[in-house]
């Protein structure tokens, strides 16, 4: 399921990159994408949103049972204690 969402943000960016999105300074409004694209972009997005929030808050989450992540130290910061 996760692979079908990612594949989905993959594609919405290709369709910005082929010159569908504002982004890149078309002197014509593109043609081609209807509304059926619009929902389907705002909703894959909505999904996308509301998984990185659940899992945010998630207890159980996997990420918050394996231990503090090594890495380089950030000036300024302070590591929690174990």
């Amino acid at each position: 399921m996760l692979s079908g969402a990612v594949n989905i943000a993959v594609g919405v960016a290709e369709l910005r990159n082929q010159g569908f999105g504002s982004g890149h300074g078309q002197a014509s409004a593109p043609s081609g994408l209807g509304a059926r694209h619009a929902r389907l972009t705002v909703n894959a997005a909505v999904t996308w949103c509301e998984l990185i929030l659940d899992t945010m808050a998630d207890p159980s989450a996997p990420w918050r049972t394996s231990g503090p992540v090594a890495g380089p130290a950030v000036p300024g910061t302070r590591t929690p204690a174990p």
